[in-house]
């Protein structure tokens, strides 16, 4: 028999064997939960060739009188202790999970929209966005560094600000008692923030914590009239996705790296400067807001508004920049930490 022949007879046996089922992974893989609590379940379907691709599902759960299914998109809230199935379904395939609710009963944030907050002051705040485990953060990657900004804000008594979703409600912080929770999908606000100092823990880096930057000092810089900002950025309580560093890229599910990570990855401070924090601060300044949302930002551009400021950022106290030269009294100072 030629070589031909047993190659075509390979590639026969190969179509006619099995092929790879279809499987739902489901996330944040987060199954243990406490009374009150709420969460978000996301679900990709892999098949063929494993890539995973979202679908929107159908819920049910086995006893809804320990866990209840409060919206059909995926959202879930503990009743009482105990344990029962949660069950997925696509047109090609079914996953049952348990879920077993125990513990002390946390319930979900109290939290108010932005919209009916017009002003916030204090010397320096705390502010803390998408800190759950049913948005993008589904490992927690950044929630030790948030504990321990939280614990120090609160021992030096500056407000903290909690940027909450309802639609994904998952807070993961250990701390649930934030002096302000402000309910923003996206972190967008059209708060006056009256202050000289405003540290920025959560993420994501370059999309929605970096929308809370830009409506933050849009409002500082028209509104309050500040001349001096200084806007810190500690970077082991910050989550980023992969696609923002070198190398290989890994999509959402892959977990979120911490903004340490990212600046690890550079040989030094100059590479870090020019490859992380050059293109976070022109996207700040330049696609205001970014990525289109709100759809009604104010007026006037903060490209505008920031014309003639000078902008100095800093690692610490070992490297500095200047990213704009200008009036030194119309400054904003950019700090990042434990990078």
């Amino acid at each position: 028999m030629r070589l031909s022949h047993f190659v075509a007879i390979g590639l026969l046996a190969a179509s006619c064997g099995p092929r790879r089922a279809t499987e739902l992974e489901v996330f944040p893989e987060h199954f243990l939960l406490q009374p009150g609590e709420q969460v978000h379940y996301t679900v990709l379907e892999r098949s063929g060739n494993g890539n995973p691709r979202s679908v929107d599902p159908a819920f049910a759960v086995e006893d809804p009188e320990i866990v209840r299914l409060i919206k059909p998109a995926g959202m879930f809230e503990a009743v009482r202790a105990g344990r029962t199935e949660m069950v997925v379904r696509t047109p090609a395939a079914e996953r049952r999970i348990p879920v077993e609710v125990a513990g002390p009963a946390r319930p979900p944030m109290m939290a108010v929209p932005y919209r009916s907050v017009p002003r916030i002051a204090a010397k320096e705040f705390l502010f803390v966005g998408h800190a759950n485990l049913d948005g993008f953060d589904h490992t927690a990657v950044a929630k030790s560094g948030i504990d321990r900004l939280v614990q120090e804000a609160k021992k030096n008594r500056w407000p903290v600000v909690y940027w909450v979703s309802q639609q994904y409600p998952n807070w993961y912080t250990d701390d649930r008692h934030p002096d302000y929770a402000i309910i923003s999908e996206g972190q967008e606000h059209a708060i006056l923030v009256d202050a000289e100092r405003v540290t920025f823990a959560g993420g994501s880096f370059m999309f929605c914590l970096l929308r809370n930057v830009q409506m933050t000092l849009h409002g500082m810089a028209k509104d309050a009239g500040a001349r001096r900002v200084n806007f810190v950025f500690p970077a082991q309580a910050i989550w980023v996705e992969d696609r923002w560093g070198p190398g290989d890229k890994r999509p959402y599910p892959a977990p979120m790296l911490l903004l340490t990570t990212l600046f690890a990855r550079r040989p030094d401070d100059a590479r870090a400067y020019d490859e992380v924090v050059v293109p976070f601060l022109d996207r700040v300044i330049g696609q205001f807001p970014v990525a289109g949302y709100p759809p009604d930002p104010p007026a006037p551009p903060l490209s505008d508004l920031l014309k003639d400021w000078k902008i100095v950022v800093r690692f610490g106290d070992r490297f500095e920049r200047v990213y704009r030269r200008g009036d030194s009294n119309r400054s904003l100072l950019v700090e990042f930490q434990g990078v």
